[in-house]
């Protein structure tokens, strides 16, 4: 098969550096907490970003603490009405913990202390201001003299999650106001805020008590309907609006599957993935899934015109596509997706993973479809 992508003169030269997939941490590393006074437009957004540390893990996290040797994904907490980060600690430290860099804004009119403003959630601000506080987390990775420097990464994606009011500005990320760096999300008691938007194109995982009569559950279920694969949704019997949060009913399992939801988006750990259903798994709770995108059209090999040679997703995807091999295997083997509005994607046989573009050469490292896995097809 001879096909030409966009950006298909990539696919015959050399490559150049690009990073592959993180390894995920076995350890659970002790919690460091720095704080940023940043804003947007006229909004003072204070944050605090928890984030792996040197030192012996348990315990509270220890402010300005050097973080520990590696490059972490993001994952952003949006704290409820009248909350913070630190009392959303149940939900922010595990994350930070599994080797997560954890920005929690303090939202300036919904914050412990605050007149309460749940119109700042409707209109809009809310997830704006989530997308600020990503922003200038990710500016942080080569901002000269960060603490972070060179320790984010800021090729895979994001993930963001909340609970409440927060899940709602959670969920506003995926429909009304889409920030396509989001690839992972987990809205905890959250609302329908309104139709997705088609990107981000994100795993979400819903968090919800049946009985919860502050943010309606029929609400959350009709949301989850709208999504696309892959997601899955987490029903606590008989729970209400936030027992399962601060450490009551079915609190280990929140956890379980919290974090490896994000494990499996962001590291790419398919072991996380496998544990969920167990990790989910109580006398009170209700798991389901739909992991897997539905996916339409043939296996593919994808020749260059350039050389005449087999693309190959080269070191079992590690490394970024080139065009070097004289036959087809399981490396040189995509499988080619109709995204539906006139873009396909290839996910990659060697590593399961989709190809990605962009800054970078062409590489097999995402874990979801967005505007950089997509691709259209022209005539060779």
């Amino acid at each position: 098969m001879s096909t030409a992508l966009l950006g298909a003169p990539l696919l015959g030269a050399g490559p150049a550096t690009a990073a592959g997939p993180l390894d995920a941490p076995t350890q659970r590393f002790a919690i460091g907490v720095r704080e940023f006074d940043w804003n947007r437009g006229g909004r003072r957004l204070v944050t605090r970003i928890f984030y792996p540390a040197t030192g012996n893990p348990g315990g509270n996290p220890v402010r300005d603490a050097a973080i520990a040797n590696g490059v972490f994904p993001v994952v952003e907490f949006s704290h409820g009405l009248g909350g913070n980060p630190e009392s959303y600690a149940p939900l922010i430290r595990p994350l930070a913990e599994a080797g997560f860099v954890v920005p929690a804004p303090v939202f300036p009119t919904t914050s412990t202390g605050t007149p309460g403003n749940i119109g700042d959630v409707y209109n809009g601000n809310q997830s704006q201001d989530v997308s600020e506080v990503i922003t200038r987390t990710l500016a942080l990775n080569t901002t000269a003299g960060s603490p972070f420097a060179g320790r984010l990464d800021t090729a895979t994606g994001v993930g963001i999650a909340g609970h409440s009011l927060g899940g709602m500005t959670t969920h506003g990320l995926l429909t009304a106001w889409p920030d396509e760096r989001v690839v992972a999300a987990v809205p905890f008691a959250t609302v329908d805020m309104g139709n997705p938007s088609g990107r981000p194109a994100a795993k979400v995982l819903f968090v919800h008590g049946d009985q919860d009569p502050i943010c309606q559950y029929s609400s959350a279920r009709q949301a989850y309907t709208e999504l696309p694969a892959p997601k899955a949704f987490l029903t606590h019997l008989g729970t209400g609006h936030d027992e399962y949060i601060w450490s009551g009913v079915n609190h280990t399992q929140t956890v379980n599957t919290y974090v490896d939801w994000m494990r499996w988006s962001l590291y790419g750990d398919t072991a996380a993935r496998d544990r969920l259903p167990a990790g989910a798994a109580g006398s009170r709770t209700r798991w389901e899934s739909v992991l897997t995108p539905a996916e339409s059209g043939p296996a593919v090999a994808l020749r260059s015109a350039a050389n005449g040679q087999y693309v190959c997703a080269e070191n079992a995807g590690a490394s970024p596509l080139i065009a070097n091999r004289s036959a087809v295997g399981p490396w040189e083997t995509f499988t080619r997706i109709n995204n539906g509005d006139g873009s396909i994607s290839l996910r990659a046989h060697a590593n399961d993973r989709y190809v990605t573009a962009g800054a970078q050469p062409l590489v097999a490292a995402a874990t979801t479809i967005g505007s950089a896995e997509s691709f259209h097809v022209s005539a060779s």
